[in-house]
């Protein structure tokens, strides 16, 4: 009994540590993310307008950097879902424990700071061309740096994680094999079966399919059978 109560206490927190690895896991992913994003999403050049206005047209590069942005964490969402179903996977069987919601809220948590922090590292890093675009003068031909104006794109990290992780999980269904959910028990075979619904209600059939006997009427002679080594038998 009190180790059942272990295992019981025990649960939640193995649910929430495994979560908690899954957030720190993806808001790193996230900041390494804003790295990348900055190193090779392209700039656009334009004209400054003053007190840090550009003007930059309507060039490909203008929105390449907010293209690159959604794309990697479109890729981040596909592949950190994946990843994370996975993980969980052997976890949940090796204690038949399911961890499948508190692994899909951690990854959901992660993935909204993860593309958070790829957003703000990404432009946190280019600060020094910001800078310079604000203290250009009027006129002067300018480098943009990195920036996010359709915040909406924010939720394309966590959309594709759920996404994917719903669909394994969709998987493991129609398989029905989700994983830390313990086996229905198999059914008993139908002969098995039939002979018990038998005794439970007293079926005395004949297991050769016949009738039973019928008992004898009332006044008929009842025939006999004499032992051989009895009185008569003896005196012949």
């Amino acid at each position: 009994m009190t180790e059942q109560n272990r295992a019981d206490g025990a649960a939640p927190l193995r649910q929430l540590a495994v979560g908690a690895c899954v957030f720190g896991a993806l808001v790193l992913l996230g900041a390494l993310l804003g790295l990348v994003w900055w190193q090779f999403a392209p700039r656009a050049e334009g004209t400054a307008l003053g007190d840090g206005q550009v003007f930059t047209g309507t060039t490909e590069d203008v929105f390449a950097g907010e293209g690159y942005f959604v794309v990697m964490t479109a890729l981040a969402g596909l592949a950190t879902g994946y990843a994370a179903y996975m993980v969980q996977f052997p976890l949940a069987r090796r204690r038949l424990q399911d961890l499948r919601l508190a692994v899909l809220v951690a990854g959901f948590l992660g993935a909204v700071a993860g593309a958070l922090l790829t957003w703000r590292v990404g432009v946190a890093l280019d600060g020094g061309v910001h800078a310079a675009v604000g203290a250009a003068e009027s006129g002067a031909t300018v480098v943009t740096g990195l920036h996010l104006d359709a915040t909406a794109f924010l939720v394309a990290w966590p959309f594709v994680f759920v996404l994917q992780y719903g669909l394994l999980d969709a998987v493991s269904i129609v398989r029905r094999d989700l994983p830390g959910v313990p086996p229905p028990p198999p059914a008993p075979p139908e002969g098995a079966a039939e002979g018990a619904v038998g005794q439970e209600g007293g079926d005395r059939t004949p297991r050769d399919g016949g009738l039973p006997p019928a008992p004898p009427a009332r006044g008929a002679p009842v025939a006999v059978e004499r032992d051989p080594s009895g009185p008569e038998g003896t005196g012949r």
